[in-house]
């Protein structure tokens, strides 16, 4: 039993896939849900909270950041040769009476599809989405931090959407387009392209 017959059963699932442009970068690898351990720096995966809880504290925490949380997007992602569950947290931050769009996307881990593993498929893949959302509202906290201790950080800024692309700052960054506009050419400086955003 896999992903295909278990997307009807788990509500919510397989409704939407979500496929992250991967043509200028290499797929990050991330171990299984299975494998990982706290003594390796992850959290959350013995969480006792809900998701509707988890989602709840991450609305809080985009909040104390100046954004607000318009939607939770549910859905697989596929990264490389892996399947994820996942959010896109969809939201909008104010900036001088301007809406400027951002989404921020939550990939769980992967599970393991052993056949083994049959009767517990479910439960593990819901404690990886589980953490997920654990260690994102931890980072969205750890954000703050910065916010408070780093005069001029925008916190929400790397997950704003570019109006033209609809990819975020992150995503252009990654893929080198954005990287090649604000980086002067060797031997020589040159003005700097400005990016148009999406407003409302």
């Amino acid at each position: 039993m896999g992903y295909n017959d278990l997307e009807t059963k788990w509500e919510g699932v397989g409704k939407m896939e979500f496929i992250p442009d991967q043509s200028e970068h290499k797929a990050q690898q991330v171990p299984f849900f299975d494998d990982v351990t706290s003594e390796q720096g992850w959290r959350g995966h013995t969480t006792g909270k809900s998701i509707e809880k988890l989602k709840l504290e991450i609305i809080a925490s985009i909040s104390r950041l100046g954004g607000q949380v318009q939607t939770f997007q549910r859905g697989i992602f596929q990264v490389g040769d892996q399947k994820r569950d996942g959010f896109r947290i969809h939201y909008i931050e104010d900036q001088g009476g301007k809406l400027l769009y951002g989404r921020l996307d939550v990939a769980a881990l992967p599970v393991k599809t052993d056949y083994r593993l049959r009767q517990s498929y479910e439960k593990r893949r819901e404690g990886s989405l589980k953490m997920a959302l654990f260690m994102m509202r931890e980072a969205l906290d750890g954000t703050w931090f910065l916010q408070q201790l780093s005069p001029g950080y925008s916190p929400l800024m790397p997950w704003m959407l570019e109006e033209s692309t609809g990819k975020t700052l992150t995503q252009l960054w990654t893929e080198r387009t954005l990287a090649s506009r604000l980086l002067a050419p060797p031997g020589g400086a040159s003005d700097v392209v400005d990016a148009e955003f999406t407003e409302g």
